[in-house]
């Protein structure tokens, strides 16, 4: 296998950073982009020395050439367009979350089983030095354990309202918060239950946008996270705030994207600087596409493979029920 043909399907913000991460690699051939605004796929291809780009993907599908595709689609599309591009052969990166279901997802992971390609989901961060350097900590046991990793943040309702559409994006605590869920189970394992005290703040929300909610895993451990994308205005947000707590210690997070380290407060008090590369989130996308290329060319597993979309999708459909009954949620 000389270069690899690659599609994008979906125009949109995200896309911006796979093209990017694709331009970047020589064993790539970026082929077609396709979307149903032909505006937006032409700009996104007239930036990226694309020579083809279509409104209909399946036309896309159909190139002999384009040998993967990276699937950038709202959500509540990515079963129907990654099961077609299975049927057409070609090896799939899916943007997070996998599906709105567990068995679209499951559909998903078992067309491509049966066509034999590669399917990954986008989770970035197992592609972060920062993210990384957490979970070794915490693998460490220089916290102790249990532990909880705790996050705050509060931002405006996004632009796009599919995102908290509850049949389209879901909201926060299922586009947003899958990252973490997916994450927490590579550093805890397996989650046992969730709580949530959810609710809507914004008119455009149909899902539930604003709340805290609890994922407990079978370690013990727990996530405990407060968000919100239901704030007034796009100058009304809350900075995030982030950290891990231990019965052995505690990990802060930097107070700037600058600072290469993160922080480990010991027993006595005293702040350890545990260091890492410092990168940008474009370095992320990078490493995850140069990741997804050596699969398809060694035919390997991605690390974000189906099992792993689905799982991070059964804990945040756990947290959204649980918000909904306020009860416990067994995942």
């Amino acid at each position: 296998m000389s270069e690899i043909g690659f599609g994008v399907i979906g125009c949109g913000r995200i896309s911006e950073s796979h093209l990017q991460a694709l331009s970047k690699l020589p064993e790539t051939r970026l082929v077609c982009v396709a979307d149903v605004n032909t505006e937006a796929a032409q700009l996104r291809a007239e930036k990226h020395g694309v020579s083809q780009w279509v409104a209909d993907y399946h036309e896309l599908l159909a190139m002999p050439e384009v040998e993967a595709v990276v699937v950038c689609v709202p959500t509540f599309l990515h079963a129907e367009v990654v099961c077609a591009a299975a049927a057409a052969g070609k090896h799939v990166l899916c943007e997070k979350p996998i599906a709105m279901t567990v068995e679209d997802a499951a559909r998903m992971t078992t067309a491509c089983e049966t066509a034999g390609v590669r399917f990954m989901v986008g989770f970035v961060r197992h592609f972060s030095p920062e993210w990384l350097a957490l979970r070794e900590i915490i693998a460490s046991g220089r916290l102790g354990r249990p532990v909880i990793w705790r996050h705050s943040i509060a931002i405006r309702v996004p632009p796009l309202r599919w995102f908290v559409d509850a049949h389209k994006g879901g909201g926060p605590f299922l586009d947003g918060c899958v990252h973490d869920y997916d994450f927490a189970r590579s550093i805890f394992g397996e989650a046992k239950w969730a709580l949530g005290s959810l609710t809507r703040f914004s008119e455009h929300s149909t899902a539930l946008d604003t709340g805290t909610a609890i994922v407990h895993f079978q370690s013990g451990d727990e996530i405990v996270r407060s968000w919100s994308w239901g704030l007034p205005g796009p100058n009304c947000h809350v900075p995030p705030t982030q950290d891990v707590i231990g019965p052995d210690g505690a990990l802060c997070f930097p107070a700037s994207s600058e600072d290469g380290n993160l922080y480990v407060i010991n027993t006595e008090g005293e702040s350890e600087a545990v260091p890492f590369e410092v990168t940008t989130g474009q370095d992320w996308f990078d490493r995850q596409m140069a990741h997804f290329v050596h699969c398809v060319r060694e035919g390997r597993e991605p690390v974000t493979g189906g099992v792993e979309g689905i799982k991070a999708l059964e804990i945040a459909l756990a947290v959204l029920r649980a918000g909904e009954t306020h009860e416990l949620v067994r995942v």
